[in-house]
């Protein structure tokens, strides 16, 4: 089979792909919730989609179905978000883990694509690991502590002659650009305008460590510049961010840790 989502699979058809030796399974975790008034509210659910996709291909893994809510409690003041609170997504990775484990997967890859579930992530992943018997669970968004996104990312747009603060953490040029190669229809351009500019290192703490709700950074919601974006930029973003991620894994896979 050329592509292996789940979904998509019938119970038989699975089984005999897990029986054929395939025991990885990526399992995006996504978001809805607002990005400025130029992108979709469901903008890190579909890039969960897509990069879910392209890691898992990279594998020669099963894909699961993207979680497509998280933890937005800072975007909440935002018509459309929706939250979960860590402990409740904590609670759904860890579920859907041990669902996967039991039907015979071995390495659970958990992927979060939004920096608010990447707390729920690393519990779930500890908590997995204290229970699984014969599998194993890993996030390499985490567990490469975040270097796999200043690599991807940050180091991609100064390559591209954008800067970070340019850049941005949420709704900025890095992820417009990522959305005009994805999805450009979804994409209003003409409605892009630039939010906080400052330091991103230290508001992406704020918002994530300190629970700063985004709109005492930035009016608007947006981190960053899209009126930058530019769809060439944005393929290759996601090419790199993929092959970032599937490196990463599959250097685990590599390894004694995961069961045989």
């Amino acid at each position: 089979m050329e592509r292996m989502e789940l979904e998509q699979l019938t119970t038989s058809e699975l089984e005999e792909v897990i029986a054929s030796g395939v025991t990885t399974v990526v399992l995006p975790i996504g978001s809805v919730a607002q990005h400025g008034s130029h992108l979709p509210l469901g903008t890190d659910a579909m890039l969960g989609d897509e990069l879910g996709r392209r890691v898992a291909d990279r594998l020669g893994a099963v894909l699961a179905p993207t979680v497509r809510i998280g933890c937005a409690d800072q975007h909440m003041r935002f018509a459309g978000t929706l939250t979960l609170t860590r402990d409740t997504l904590r609670a759904v990775a860890v579920e859907i883990g041990l669902s996967l484990a039991k039907h015979g997967f071995r390495l659970i890859v958990l992927l979060p694509t939004q920096g608010g579930n990447i707390a729920a992530t690393e519990a779930a992943v500890e908590d997995l690991n204290d229970t699984l018997e014969g599998a194993v669970a890993y996030s390499p968004v985490t567990d490469v502590e975040r270097d796999v996104l200043e690599y991807a990312i940050g180091n991609a747009s100064r390559e591209n002659g954008v800067e970070p603060a340019q850049s941005g953490a949420h709704a900025g040029e890095w992820e417009t650009s990522v959305m005009l190669a994805l999805r450009p229809e979804l994409v209003r351009r003409e409605r892009a305008e630039a939010g906080y500019t400052g330091d991103m290192g230290l508001a992406v703490k704020q918002l994530h460590e300190e629970g700063v709700a985004i709109e005492q950074l930035s009016s608007n919601g947006v981190m960053g510049d899209p009126t930058l974006a530019d769809v060439d930029r944005g393929r290759g973003y996601v090419d790199r961010l993929a092959g970032v991620i599937a490196s990463a894994v599959s250097v685990l896979q590599a390894t004694d840790a995961v069961p045989a």
